[in-house]
């Protein structure tokens, strides 16, 4: 086995454990998650996706359906956040859910929900730009990485 056979295999196996912790987190309806619960850091796994949409361009078996595949794995990179922002969205939504339950309207803005929200709503905004901010720069590189 060459040094190039032994990285595409590795790479494969990086994208195969990453692919798994991205379908139970989704499945779970756990995004964003934390970057600590990736099974590899995120540079590795973006580099072991580039690796292998790279081969399967050069040997003509990147189908479309690959193609959205690895797409929306690599794009799905931006949703693993550190473990505080993960923290902070997560007590973002569990106050916005609490207060959308809430019955009474008039008492919403004195209730502990209401005061998160207002304290935290800036921060989480903030957040969700740059996920989104992130996403499009992987989707843009990964463009980069098909043929014309």
């Amino acid at each position: 086995m060459s040094d190039g056979d032994a990285d595409l295999a590795f790479a494969q196996q990086i994208v195969v454990e990453y692919v798994r912790t991205l379908e139970r987190d989704l499945d779970e309806n756990r995004l964003p998650a934390r970057v600590d619960s990736l099974p590899f850091a995120k540079a590795a796994i973006k580099d072991a996706i580039e690796t292998s949409v790279t081969f399967l361009s050069s040997t003509h078996e990147l189908t479309d359906e690959l193609r959205v595949f690895f797409e929306t794995a690599y794009v799905s990179l931006a949703e693993y956040l550190e473990p505080e922002l993960v923290a902070l969205v997560l007590e973002y939504r569990r106050a916005a859910e609490e207060l959308s339950a809430s019955v009474s309207t008039a008492d919403r803005t004195a209730t502990p929900a209401w005061r998160t929200l207002s304290e935290s709503a800036g921060l989480a905004g903030q957040i969700a730009r740059a996920t989104t901010a992130e996403a499009d720069e992987l989707r843009a590189r990964f463009k980069q990485l098909l043929p014309s």
